[in-house]
């Protein structure tokens, strides 16, 4: 009998680590991935919205002497997008502020707090004192994960226009 010289290939265990380490990768990759995915996912949406809530916000003060509080739209937040056309129907506070969707569908719940003069500090744990004169801030209540235990929550005011966030992704 010949013996084979050069033999090539990889043994049954050589496989086996192989494919044992890359489940490892994978199972350290893959949440991490969707975590960020959801993050991108809201923070795209909560940056345009805030901009555009936040124009509309001292257009209205221009106009009309002061900000307008707005009552929370869509009503809660979901991690499947929703209809957003009843936050800008006829006699709504968003239409009363001539909102322009960025986008037809959200995600996120988007409440204007409005006041004047000082005596407002940190609302809901973000960073905030308010101005002796008027003011306003926005929060996002996002559910981007689908449990609605546990929210992401984004910040910004009019004197701040950096987005504070808590519990990014969640």
């Amino acid at each position: 009998m010949r013996r084979r010289r050069h033999e090539k290939g990889f043994t049954l265990l050589e496989v086996m680590i192989t494919v044992a380490v890359i489940a490892i990768l994978a199972a350290i990759a893959i949440p991490a991935f969707t975590k960020e995915t959801r993050k991108s996912g809201a923070s795209s949406e909560v940056a345009a919205m805030f901009g555009e809530l936040a124009v509309r916000q001292e257009q209205y003060r221009l106009e009309n002497g002061g900000y307008l509080a707005t009552t929370a739209c869509p009503s809660t937040p979901s991690a499947q997008p929703q209809d957003a056309s009843a936050c800008i129907a006829s006699g709504s506070d968003w239409e009363k502020l001539r909102v322009r969707l960025p986008t037809e569908t959200l995600r996120c719940s988007y409440v204007t707090e409005v006041g004047s003069g000082t005596g407002t500090d940190n609302p809901e744990g973000f960073t905030f004192t308010s101005p002796p004169g008027s003011w306003f801030y926005i929060i996002a209540t996002c559910d981007m994960d689908g449990d609605a235990a546990t929210t992401s929550k984004y910040f910004v005011s009019s004197i701040d226009s950096k987005i504070q966030r808590q519990n990014e992704g969640l």
